[in-house]
C-alpha cells in the first residue's frame, strides 16, 4: 500500500514539475539477486521520498523538519537509516568513501555508462561530481553532488539513481527534490564532472 501511494502522490507531482518520482523495488531489474545490504539501502533510499514527497530541493536541509533534502542531507539520512555512519557533506562523503572503501574514478573521457570505467558500478554505489557549482566553505576536495545508483529499471533498461536536485531531469522533465532521475554522465563540455563512485563503508555484501 505505501508503494502504490508514494508512487500514485509523486508521479502527480512530478507531472507539476514539482518533484522525482519514487518506484517500487522490483521496477529495478535484478534487485531480488542483491546482496540483503544493498538491498535495504535500496529501500531506505526509496521509503525515505514518502517523507518528503512535495517538498523541494533545500540547501542544507535534512529532511521534512527542514522542508527538505540537499543533495547529501538526502544521502546522510539514508545511510543512517541503513546502519551505516557517513559524515554529513557530500565532500566528507567523498572522502569516506575514498578512504575507508574503494573509490573508482571517472575520467574525462567517458561519456555514458557503456564507458569501461563503469564496469564495477553496482545498485547501491554512491556517486559524486564536482563543478555542479562553485563551493566557498574550504572543503579538502571539491566534491558538489552526491546521488545513489539504483540500477537500470525494468521497464525500458534505462540507468536510474536517486539524490536531492534542483534542475536534473527524469525521462526528460526538470525536477525539483528527492527521487528518482535519470543517470547520466555530463557532456564533453559541461561544468559538472562525475568524478568517481563507490561502495559505502561498512555495507554488507553478502
Amino acid at each position: 500500500m505505501f508503494w502504490i501511494l508514494a508512487l500514485t502522490f509523486s508521479i502527480s507531482l512530478a507531472i507539476a514539475g514539482a518533484v522525482p518520482i519514487s518506484l517500487d523495488p522490483s521496477a529495478l531489474k535484478g534487485f531480488e539477486e542483491l546482496p540483503e545490504g544493498r538491498k535495504a539501502l535500496i529501500e531506505a533510499a526509496l521509503q525515505a521520498t514518502g517523507e518528503v514527497a512535495g517538498m523541494p530541493y533545500k540547501y542544507g536541509g535534512n529532511g521534512a523538519a527542514d522542508g527538505g533534502f540537499d543533495c547529501s542531507g538526502a544521502m546522510y539520512h539514508v545511510l543512517r537509516k541503513a546502519g551505516l555512519k557517513p559524515p554529513r557533506t557530500s565532500a566528507d562523503q567523498f572522502l569516506w568513501v575514498r578512504e575507508n572503501s574503494k573509490l573508482h574514478p571517472v575520467p574525462l573521457a567517458a561519456r555514458d555508462i557503456t564507458h569501461e570505467s563503469f564496469a564495477a558500478l553496482q545498485p547501491g554505489d554512491l556517486i559524486f561530481w564536482t563543478g555542479t557549482y562553485e563551493p566557498d566553505d574550504g572543503r579538502l576536495v571539491k566534491i558538489t553532488h552526491v546521488a545513489m545508483f539504483l540500477g537500470y529499471e525494468e521497464k525500458d533498461g534505462l540507468p536510474v539513481m536517486i539524490n536531492a536536485t534542483d534542475g536534473r531531469s527524469y525521462r526528460g522533465e526538470k525536477v525539483n527534490g528527492y527521487g528518482i532521475c535519470d543517470f547520466r554522465v555530463p557532456k564533453a563540455d559541461a561544468k559538472a564532472r562525475l568524478v568517481g563512485y563507490g561502495i559505502p563503508p561498512g555495507l554488507a555484501e553478502k
